[in-house]
């Protein structure tokens, strides 16, 4: 897929790493009402009638919307030197069977690295049709052919990244399901709520997610996901009503396993919907 070749041939090799994030105030920057009792049937608690809620509305964004267009700027960033990472020969070679030689060329020439793309993109119909692919900022400089390349790979940012996320919680909820039949804790919770404008939002916490959930539409309008030192941030806008699309999303990994060299990698994406 497209999507992660990207992110992660910023560095191919995460693939295999056990990556840590960086350590970020993940408090709620609202007011929470933790004082709300709801009584439910059959002993269902709050939490699992919102996650019922989300997945029961929850339909492909083909569905919702016959039209879009919007402008996407992804960042990407690292600070990890390449030249000394193991296996470094065999993952380049396959880097470059792959197509990426000239990306992996340039992230191995420079330890701090740091790029801006943009893109135009048109939904029609299910179809992602893009233009206007173009570099907006360089850290360093880059070779014609590398930034080509760059240019070239910009499935991430051109990517249906709505479906994506409902299919992540729906398979976060799964796993979590899994884990209470076999009597397991769960880390499933119901944090608290807040309200913004005339709009009330819940939210739910699934283990390492925190899942933020527009009341009424049930549309996802937030997620925080946190392992060690790893985190991602992605924020939602309601562009049409009872639409929330993805307006802003960051993303940072840490490398910290053994004999490998200590480093993060960092992406910035930004929509805005015309």
């Amino acid at each position: 897929m497209r999507v992660i070749r990207l992110l992660f041939t910023v560095v191919v090799l995460l693939a295999t790493l056990n990556v840590s994030a960086q350590d970020e105030d993940e408090d709620i920057a609202y007011s929470l009402n933790l004082a709300e009792t709801v009584v439910l049937a059959d002993g269902m608690t709050f939490e699992e009638y919102l996650l019922k809620k989300v997945l029961a509305n929850a339909k492909p964004l083909k569905e919702r919307v016959r039209a879009l267009r919007y402008s996407v700027t992804c960042q990407l960033e690292k600070d990890i030197d390449l030249e000394t990472f193991p296996h470094r020969r065999t993952i380049t070679f396959a880097a470059r069977l792959a197509g990426y030689g000239p990306i992996v060329s340039a992230l191995r020439e420079h330890k701090h690295f740091g790029i801006t793309m943009a893109e135009d993109v048109l939904y029609n119909n299910g179809r992602i049709t893009t233009s206007n692919v173009r570099m907006v900022e360089m850290k360093q400089e880059l070779t014609k052919k590398q930034i080509a390349s760059f240019l070239k790979h910009d499935g991430l940012m051109s990517a249906n990244v709505y479906d994506q996320f409902y299919k992540k919680v729906r398979e976060k909820v799964k796993e979590l399901q899994k884990k209470y039949k076999k009597k397991k804790e769960t880390g499933m919770k119901y944090v608290g709520s807040y309200t913004v404008g005339n709009r009330t939002f819940y939210i739910v916490k699934l283990d390492n997610m925190r899942v933020h959930i527009a009341d009424g539409c049930w549309q996802i309008s937030r997620i925080d996901w946190q392992e060690k030192q790893n985190n991602m941030h992605y924020e939602f806008k309601e562009v049409r009503p009872d639409l929330f699309l993805l307006s802003q999303g960051t993303a940072k990994f840490f490398v910290d396993k053994v004999k490998w060299p200590k480093g993060y990698v960092s992406m910035k994406m930004h929509y805005t919907y015309h």
